[in-house]
């Protein structure tokens, strides 16, 4: 029996169905013009959404809302609106010959309501870029705020005040998410976990809704023999500092060639042993959180695996957790088992490339990859045959801000892909247009002369 909050949910649902249906082509300049006035409500909401931030965790850096958060919104929104006009041109197809003179195209229409549910570790960013996406596709937008952010949620509703009639904003729990992934969109956006997505997916199934999941997993960095150690670390100090590891793409473990895995380790633990905490830093979003890190580590060095801590575990609190070590842990335990989402790294000696990607291969299809070598025959091995969603060589996180490359998983690391015309694409529908003339010559030649059409047409292709 359905409540009160599910009809609620679905009257909301079928208005936007209704107003999308009431102009359901709309032009690019008026697209444009939406997401213009979308960006200018982010920048003049800036020290709102810092502020808002800094409260939702248990300490965030302004640093991390603004550098990863603000600008990579921004950077996208403007991307979108110079790149937009181009991408809804039709889509030029060949009819081939034997159907001359029609013409044959694509056309990439709107979905209709997009449903996008959002997630706490980068409540801006992944709010709004899927939400200007969407919206540059000509879709109304239904998005499903994070309980985790109810500051941040409050600024961006407030962003959105004008965007109205485009978008209308949910909050709630888990129970609500549950609810809000079985109402009947025309496409349904989800990043989070790789468990919380499979129930996504579960729940959209009933109404056939096409998903396109942005989930996690174990990214590896896999260093070899002629990297540069001193990059290496420094990326890594950054990568698991930057908003306290919570982030999809940071990296879970390292795995680092036997000849340079003495020197490497030294040098991330003197690293690491001088970064100093500040006041301006970001911390792990709560006290839950924090205890499910611990819980990691004491599992860990109860087995006997050797960690080392940069901050003792028994003064690691959520808003000063320091970085921490785990060396060789074996497969069974949490660490390697869940996407730790925080200030902890496994590392693990490997005797060659190979070697490398057997161990990533055991585990589940990573979100990104991340390969440190100039040997350009690593490289495209690499390329070729490790399984990943992205792979970035030679550098760390920045990938994701690149607004022409797509981004997305594969395997248990999504399904679909955004950023740049595949998120356009994503929220389109490609639809096939076969035009012909309406002279009725070619109907005539069907009607008296099928036989013989039939005949020539099997001579040329079934001979």
């Amino acid at each position: 029996m359905k409540s009160e909050r599910d009809s609620e949910l679905e009257q909301k649902l079928f208005r936007l169905k209704a107003s999308f249906l009431a102009e359901p082509y709309t032009s690019s300049g008026l697209r444009i013009e939406k997401l213009k006035a979308l960006k200018s409500a982010i920048v003049n909401y800036k020290s709102a959404l810092v502020e808002a931030a800094r409260k939702d965790f248990s300490q965030r850096a302004e640093l991390d809302t603004v550098m990863a958060d603000m600008i990579p919104t921004v950077n996208h929104i403007e991307y979108i609106c110079r790149h937009l006009k181009n991408w809804m041109r039709p889509d030029k197809r060949n009819p081939g010959v034997e159907f001359l003179p029609s013409r044959a195209y694509i056309e990439y229409v709107p979905k209709g309501v997009v449903g996008i549910i959002a997630p706490w570790n980068y409540p801006i960013q992944l709010s709004l870029v899927p939400l200007a996406t969407a919206i540059g596709a000509g879709n109304k937008v239904m998005l499903k705020l994070s309980e985790h952010t109810p500051r941040v949620n409050d600024v961006i509703k407030s962003i959105l005040l004008d965007l109205s009639t485009e978008c209308t904003v949910i909050e709630g729990d888990a129970q609500m998410g549950v609810k809000f992934s079985e109402l009947p969109f025309d496409h349904l956006f989800f990043t989070g976990s790789t468990h919380i997505g499979k129930k996504v997916y579960q729940a959209s199934a009933g109404n056939l809704v096409p998903v396109t999941l942005e989930l996690g997993g174990k990214s590896p960095v896999i260093v070899l023999s002629d990297a540069n150690i001193e990059k290496v670390v420094l990326d890594l100090a950054f990568t698991k500092r930057t908003n306290c590891g919570q982030i999809c793409v940071a990296p879970d473990y390292v795995l680092v060639h036997q000849e340079v895995f003495d020197a490497f380790v030294a040098k991330l633990k003197e690293k690491l042993t001088s970064i100093n905490t500040t006041d301006d830093s970001t911390g792990l979003l709560n006290e839950r959180h924090q205890s499910r890190l611990v819980s990691m580590l004491e599992q860990a060095e109860s087995k006997g695996v050797s960690v080392w801590h940069s901050k003792p575990l028994e003064a690691a609190v959520a808003n000063d957790f320091g970085v921490h070590l785990v060396f060789e842990p074996p497969r069974g335990l949490k660490v390697m088992q869940e996407e730790v989402f925080g200030p902890i790294l496994s590392i693990f000696k490997v005797r060659d490339l190979e070697h490398a990607q057997s161990i990533v291969r055991s585990t589940e299809v990573p979100l990104a990859c991340y390969l440190y070598t100039s040997d350009k025959c690593a490289q495209n091995d690499v390329k070729y045959r490790l399984e990943c969603g992205s792979l970035s060589i030679n550098d760390m996180l920045l990938h994701v801000a690149v607004a022409d490359l797509p981004f997305g998983g594969v395997g248990s690391s999504g399904i679909g892909q955004y950023h740049s015309i595949e998120g356009f694409k994503a929220f389109s529908h490609g639809k096939g247009i076969f035009h012909s003339s309406d002279k009725a010559w070619r109907s005539k030649l069907f009607d008296k002369y099928s036989h013989v059409i039939g005949k020539i047409l099997t001579w040329l292709y079934l001979k």
